[in-house]
């Protein structure tokens, strides 16, 4: 069979023989390790468009991370890379003209391997929960004083024994570091009934919303049955002027 760049010329003479439009945009790279910038095989990848969706899936070889991903029709793109069960990252996103092909190579982190283990809450038959009367949040002194809200949203791994593995605790937005240090405390101190997958307890990717706020005011953020809201009561929220 002829190799892919013989074959896309292959296809475009084809296509101005018959008078039919040719009509192919592609992405093509490497997966490489960031840090030592080997070749990484086997990572499964996706092309998302900018509403979202996946217009294509592929698997990088396995011993040159080289991978090919044709796109149904021009558009912007990104190229979302996941490395074993847990090891996701998103490249930025670009334009993909009619009949381009845009070729590039995708660094990844090098996660840890209790990401790579872990599974995300679509993969597992049953998720991880949070138990009941477990250490909250404690309003940050400062944050309370001022009149802050704030939200502040976490990922971690949580082990099949239940228990937080904070060597995975990412933080991955917050309204000031002091809310995110009040739930770093708290998660380190807290246990989860852990995700089953085929009736076995496996490691799962765990994001916690934290909701910071005053008295009766209604969540800031969405988060599910992963929501945890803080309410500082008695508290009469400071206006600025």
């Amino acid at each position: 069979m002829p190799p892919r760049s013989a074959r896309s010329v292959i296809a475009a003479l084809v296509a101005a023989i018959v008078g039919l439009p040719c009509a192919a945009q592609t992405v093509q790279g490497t997966v490489v390790s960031e840090q030592s910038h080997s070749p990484i095989g086997k990572a499964n990848l996706a092309l998302v468009d900018d509403s979202g969706h996946v217009a294509a899936r592929v698997t990088s070889d396995s011993s040159t991370g080289v991978f090919y991903l044709d796109a149904p029709k021009p558009g912007h793109y990104s190229v979302r890379i996941l490395i074993g069960h847990g090891g996701l990252s998103q490249s930025p996103f670009f334009v993909l003209d009619s009949n381009q092909v845009v070729e590039r190579t995708f660094a990844v982190p090098d996660f840890p391997k209790e990401i790579l283990e872990a599974y995300f809450v679509d993969d597992v038959s049953k998720p991880v929960a949070y138990m009941p009367d477990q250490p909250r949040p404690r309003y940050p002194d400062q944050m309370r004083s001022q009149g802050r809200p704030g939200v502040v949203r976490a990922m971690f791994v949580v082990e099949p024994g239940g228990r937080p593995n904070m060597g995975t605790y990412r933080i991955i937005t917050t309204d000031d570091p002091s809310f995110a240090e009040a739930v770093r405390i708290a998660v380190s101190r807290s246990r989860y009934y852990p995700a089953e997958r085929d009736g076995t307890k496996v490691p799962q990717l765990y994001e916690l919303v934290v909701d910071f706020g005053f008295g009766a005011d209604p969540p800031r953020a969405a988060g599910g049955n992963n929501l945890l809201i803080i309410r500082a009561l008695g508290v009469t929220r400071r206006v600025a002027p």
